[in-house]
């Protein structure tokens, strides 16, 4: 027996695409969660909704307590979150399905009236009245073991801010882009972020298993807006300070 025609078999493969792509447009919209909260999920958000777009799909997406958003997406309920860092994940929800793109890689600083020390690692922060906030793991983890001068756990960051701003502490340390929110809405223009930031963590975007048929089209989505540029310009308009 003859094989197909070449012509005839790359058109029906074509077909097979546009008709998925088509399926794929035509279903209800994704419930996307994330755990994150302004302005972080604001940039999360609009990553998210450019990504699924690209692949021929429409997401809902909702912010939620971090714990619920991610125990959401691991019942089935809601489809995927965005976004976590692998390692604290990997153990309480290995059957989430990590789709291998960095989404964003997040910055945590350290942040002082101008002119800014030099501050280039935690341990720089020892000689130092210094301040986080209740939650931050990363942050208060590492200034613990470094042992500044004087640390202060607050409840809040625009409470740190405003101490930093009385000079009641030396250094506040926060999310780069949390820090940016809070100096903006205070009106706080003699604090800086310090360069370079304490710390960097990559965050993934998470399938639940039963989604696991959209890996490829959002890999490869994710992928292109990187080549093209469209996710640095999303992220340069927020982490550019005023």
């Amino acid at each position: 027996m003859r094989d197909f025609n070449p012509g005839f078999r790359s058109g029906y493969f074509i077909f097979l695409i546009s008709l998925l792509f088509n399926n794929m447009a035509n279903a209800q919209p994704l419930n996307v969660n994330t755990g994150f909260t302004s302005p972080v999920s604001d940039l999360l958000e609009q990553i998210m909704l450019l990504t699924f777009r690209q692949a021929g799909l429409e997401i809902n997406f909702t912010p939620h307590p971090a714990e619920r958003s991610i125990a959401l997406v691991a019942l089935g309920i809601d489809d995927a979150e965005c976004c976590r860092i692998p390692t604290a994940i990997q153990k309480d929800y290995p059957d989430l399905i990590q789709v291998p793109e960095v989404i964003y890689l997040a910055k945590f600083s350290a942040f002082a009236k101008k002119p800014v020390p030099r501050i280039n690692s935690f341990e720089d922060l020892k000689p130092y009245t210094v301040a986080s906030v209740a939650g931050w793991k990363i942050l208060v983890n590492n200034i613990s073991r470094v042992e500044p001068s004087v640390f202060h756990i607050l409840d809040d960051s625009e409470s740190m801010f405003k101490v930093l701003q009385l000079e009641r502490i030396d250094i506040a340390t926060l999310d780069y882009l949390g820090g940016l929110e809070v100096i903006s809405r205070l009106g706080l223009h003699d604090i800086a972020p310090i360069q370079p930031p304490l710390a960097t963590a990559a965050l993934y975007l998470y399938l639940n298993k039963h989604q696991a048929k959209l890996l490829p089209v959002l890999t490869s989505a994710i992928r292109e807006l990187k080549k093209q540029g469209k996710i640095d310009q999303i992220i340069s308009k927020f982490e550019s300070p005023e």
